[in-house]
């Protein structure tokens, strides 16, 4: 990677009897496991964050290599939480970038990867591109040259860089590797995220990210084009529309019918969503028909349940199964459960949903992800028609 690159900054990060203590962590755990009857969403929970799902294999990725990839995504979503469209699909473009996913090496099961990938020798000569002298900071321990740095492992950090902030021990065994797969796809993530608010499901926020890890505008352009093809694959294959794994939503026109009227805009909608998802929203727990309503500016949907709400749309409203739908349009899905769930389409195949990634919280995530990471089944989508909400 480019000798350009620095280190993120990452900032700092009544006793009661015990009778009472115990008693209420009773009532805590017993209120989770009865499912709060009141809420509306009542699909069952993701047990850990899920970062855009990758497919069970991708051509030209190891198993172990994918694996780290997703991990690193939904790990970053803890660490960075100002950081949203995080993805398996970003750090592989980074990946394929670097070192071709570890191509031509061996990847144990723990993350390792040999023989190591070094880079060429940052001594200022131009070869490799090297243009600027980078003098040793590791005494020769993670690049095997004393004299001058090298950029090292599968996601090519400069020691100096690695050994700031930026190193990470994503298998969970201690130590900081970038040699590892593991440890160096998540602090991959962490770089790209960086330390403030960014989208990176927008193309514009992606590529500053992008930029940050290597200040080169060609190099950017043949990342994002990688992220945009892995962006594309359906996860667990191309299963039928409907069913998990299904095809991918693309984007439509919107075009609603007359009859929908709503206090806020398509735009401002969609707006709205997305600024609950970049604050996360602690509030929305089973609440997906609530906040769909929210966005477009209710204060209520007039409906209980997500699933009664789509059958009880005009049928001219209703586009079953259809997975081409506009920007802002409301998507839902069969859950196996009473209530169903709604979340809203903000395009490029991405909705913000509550509890998908963490309960509770507004995440943007792939469409698919409801199907792939709940089991549910897609009905279709409709427009924002709220006939009784107020």
């Amino acid at each position: 990677m480019s000798t350009t690159k620095t280190a993120i900054w990452v900032g700092s990060v009544l006793l009661a009897p015990l009778a009472f203590v115990v008693g209420l962590l009773i009532l805590f755990v017993a209120a989770v496991a009865s499912g709060a009857s009141g809420h509306e969403e009542e699909a069952g929970l993701s047990s850990a964050p899920v970062a855009g799902t990758a497919p069970a294999s991708v051509a030209g990725i190891g198993p172990v290599v994918l694996a780290a990839y997703t991990r690193a995504a939904s790990a970053v979503t803890a660490r960075r939480p100002k950081c949203s469209g995080m993805r398996w699909s970003v750090i592989a473009g980074i990946g394929k970038v670097e070192s071709g996913h570890a191509s031509g090496r061996t990847v144990a099961a723990n993350g390792s990867v040999s023989p190591r990938i070094y880079g060429v020798r940052l001594n200022g000569s131009g070869a490799g591109g090297n243009t600027s002298v980078h003098s040793d900071t590791d005494q020769g321990v993670l690049d095997g040259d004393d004299v001058y740095d090298r950029a090292v492992g599968p996601m090519q950090f400069i020691p100096s860089t690695w050994q700031g902030p930026s190193g990470q021990d994503g298998n969970g065994d201690g130590a900081k590797d970038p040699h590892n797969i593991f440890d160096a796809a998540q602090a991959t993530g962490v770089y790209l995220c960086g330390n403030g608010s960014s989208d990176l499901t927008a193309d514009a926020q992606l590529r500053k990210a992008v930029l940050r890890y290597n200040q080169s505008g060609a190099y950017a352009d043949e990342v994002i084009g990688h992220v945009h093809a892995y962006d594309q694959l359906t996860p667990s294959g191309s299963g039928p529309a409907g069913a998990p794994g299904g095809a991918a939503f693309h984007d439509g026109a919107a075009d609603w019918p007359a009859a929908v009227r709503n206090p806020r805009s398509t735009a401002a909608a969609i707006n709205w969503a997305r600024q609950e998802a970049a604050r996360g929203g602690q509030d929305w727990y089973r609440a997906c028909l609530a906040f769909v309503a929210r966005t477009y500016g209710w204060s209520y949907s007039g409906v209980q349940y997500a699933i009664d709400h789509y059958r009880q749309m005009p049928a001219s409203m209703r586009h079953d199964r259809d997975r081409t739908p506009p920007p802002g349009a409301l998507m839902y899905w069969d859950t196996g459960k009473r209530a169903g769930h709604v979340a809203i389409y903000l395009g490029g195949g991405k909705i913000a949903s509550n509890d998908i990634r963490r309960s509770g919280y507004i995440d943007i995530v792939n469409a698919t992800d409801i199907e792939t990471v709940w089991g549910a089944t897609y009905l279709g989508w409709a427009p924002p028609y709220f006939p009784k909400g107020g």
